[in-house]
């Protein structure tokens, strides 16, 4: 299975401006924070004018790097059996999917986590619609003497709360915004949400988003650095060794049975991969969301390294 590598930088001015007004009307730092590389993203690209002139038929999603390859390629197809719909997607983050559906900014919010309790209380009116599932794998440069391409987990929290090197391995990267993907890790290592957030030391460093992770990695041609992302953007990736973690190895039959329950692969390491609606989507965002969890959709789950709901429910 290879990762379709994706254009993170496409994004519809509506969203943009939408975005925008929002953060300045507001004017809350933790509004700010959580959107900031979304709107970041898009500020270039506003064009104050295209929103008088939005297609009902448009579908704007946005959220979750992990979900965002797949969100394009699903939209790519159905706008080949629906030619009168629009979909366009953007990345920024679960956080930043979350807080877009909730604030109404979106008409989809992507996230690579069930939506979170203190999230849930704040935007009641927010749906969750599980579309497929994923894992979070661990990954190195391929110049990592690393011993049997296997790490422990005991190995990965010595080093990440404290610096305790292993097979000459000293810096640990994990994610510099509000991510699905880091909450999983993070959930699975310290056994609390946020547990590597609350680290410190220079042993740590941060990347943004998915991609970014994996361009550090992928940099590290010393091979003293460590660090994890979805299997999606890992498999198939060139410059990277995936680790197996306690021997078990991160494989697409593995990850895929660990989905289904079997202990194959760490089963705090799996998770859904989520759409999110605010109120009752309309009628054409309930049929997008609907085709993304038919069996119509496997296709494009596994062209971006993922399963559909239908694989493992």
């Amino acid at each position: 299975m290879k990762f379709l590598n994706m254009n993170e930088s496409a994004v519809s001015p509506i969203v943009a401006t939408l975005v925008l007004i929002v953060v300045a009307v507001v004017g809350a730092v933790a509004v700010g924070t959580i959107m900031g590389t979304f709107s970041n993203d898009v500020s270039e690209q506003t064009n104050v004018g295209d929103v008088g002139a939005a297609s009902a038929s448009e579908i704007l999603i946005a959220g979750s790097t992990t979900v965002q390859p797949v969100s394009e390629l699903l939209g790519e197809a159905y706008m080949k059996e629906k030619p009168g719909v629009k979909v366009t997607v953007q990345g920024g983050g679960s956080g930043a999917g979350i807080a877009s559906a909730g604030m109404g900014i979106v008409d989809i919010g992507a996230a690579s986590k069930h939506l979170p309790d203190a999230d849930a209380a704040k935007y009641p009116d927010l749906n969750e619609y599980v579309i497929g599932g994923s894992a979070v794998v661990v990954i190195v440069n391929e110049n990592a003497a690393v011993s049997d391409d296997n790490v422990t987990e005991a190995e990965l929290l010595a080093l990440y709360e404290s610096g305790t090197a292993f097979d000459n391995i000293d810096t640990a990267y994990h994610r510099a915004e509000a991510s699905g993907t880091e909450d999983t890790f993070s959930k699975w290592l310290t056994g609390s949400d946020g547990g590597i957030d609350g680290y410190t030391g220079t042993h740590l460093k941060t990347a943004t988003g998915n991609a970014g992770i994996l361009a550090a990695i992928q940099g590290n041609t010393d091979g003293d650095a460590i660090g994890f992302v979805d299997a999606g953007y890992a498999f198939g990736a060139d410059d990277i060794t995936v680790l197996a973690i306690g021997l078990q190895e991160a494989t697409d039959d593995n990850i895929l049975d660990a989905l289904k329950g079997e202990n194959t692969y760490p089963s705090g390491l799996t998770r859904p991969l989520v759409y999110l609606a605010n109120g009752n989507p309309s009628s054409v965002v309930k049929d997008f969301i609907n085709f993304a969890q038919s069996p119509g959709s496997i296709e494009q789950f596994h062209a971006a390294g993922m399963y559909s709901i239908v694989e493992f429910a």
